[in-house]
């Protein structure tokens, strides 16, 4: 049994935590039953059908991934015949890097994973009107992260925008995330669930602002306060350094650029100390210009 707790947030919306602490959001509409993110393979989505046959709901089931990472999707191999919607940056970005994560991270599979892309993807929103469920885009902890808004009970999933007590950065925008957050407190949104932190307070999301701001400024981060979390601070740092690197590396390499290649190959993100990564990457951007023939 991997499934913990299933907290009613409203009449028809439900947030459900396995034993990792990852929730996926559930929403019973009209015409849909809308499951935002499949957590970690098709023994997960069992469970969760096993919740749902408890609970009267419609057939038709409609699946959303609030982003590509590897602990939101890899359920979806168990909706072949399923609408999976998505921004169309999350479709790419799984294209690309799904296979390298499932190698990397094969040992927290729950049941047999085969990649399964969504198969409905929208730019900035996407309704589905008769159930008052809307998808809106919003970049931030990655470039293709999207929300869920329950328009009937103004309960909004944000996936990994918001986390206790720092967010994981992975995209190079934090200027954009920002913006983000920014939007997430002035609303008039009642509930917020993040997926790894349950139900969260606008407290909370100021506080991942303050912090995105302090590492945008390159100001010194209290971490004091955040436990384990002083190595996510460590591994943010450093992967906004890969990605100025990356990019570089795009450009050399053109066509024959490789995710898996470049990403194998990066030190341990949490455990290296900048100077050392940098190094690291200076000496590989030297290697390919080489290869590539250029000064």
């Amino acid at each position: 049994m991997t499934l913990l707790s299933s907290i009613r947030v409203s009449d028809r919306t439900w947030m459900l935590t396995f034993d990792d602490d990852i929730s996926v959001m559930i929403i019973i509409g009209t015409q849909h039953t809308v499951l935002c993110d499949t957590h970690l393979g098709p023994d997960s989505i069992q469970e969760i059908n096993g919740f749902l046959a408890s609970i009267d709901h419609p057939d038709n089931l409609f699946i959303f991934n609030s982003h590509s990472d590897w602990d939101h999707i890899w359920g979806n191999c168990a909706f072949p015949d399923s609408i999976i919607a998505a921004h169309t940056t999350c479709r790419k970005r799984m294209s690309e890097r799904s296979a390298f994560d499932l190698v990397r991270n094969g040992g927290k599979t729950r049941g047999p994973v085969q990649i399964l892309l969504p198969n409905l993807t929208f730019d900035s929103r996407l309704c589905l009107e008769n159930d008052d469920i809307e998808f809106m885009h919003a970049p931030g902890h990655t470039i293709d992260s999207s929300v869920c808004l329950d328009r009937k009970g103004e309960i909004l999933y944000v996936g990994d925008l918001v986390e206790d007590p720092i967010p994981y950065i992975d995209y190079d925008r934090i200027d954009g995330y920002i913006k983000t957050l920014e939007s997430l407190v002035s609303s008039s949104i009642q509930v917020f669930i993040s997926s790894h932190s349950g139900i969260i307070t606008r407290d909370l999301i100021r506080s991942n602002i303050s912090y995105l701001n302090a590492v945008l400024t390159g100001k010194e981060v209290d971490m004091s306060s955040f436990g384990v979390y002083k190595a996510v601070h460590q591994a943010n740092l450093n992967t906004l350094i890969i990605f100025r690197y990356e990019a570089l590396a795009r450009e050399i390499l053109g066509d024959t650029f490789s995710f898996e290649t470049f990403w194998s190959g990066i030190p341990d993100q949490e455990g290296s100390d900048q100077e050392s990564l940098e190094n690291f990457l200076n000496e590989y951007l030297h290697e390919i210009r080489k290869r590539k023939g250029f000064p």
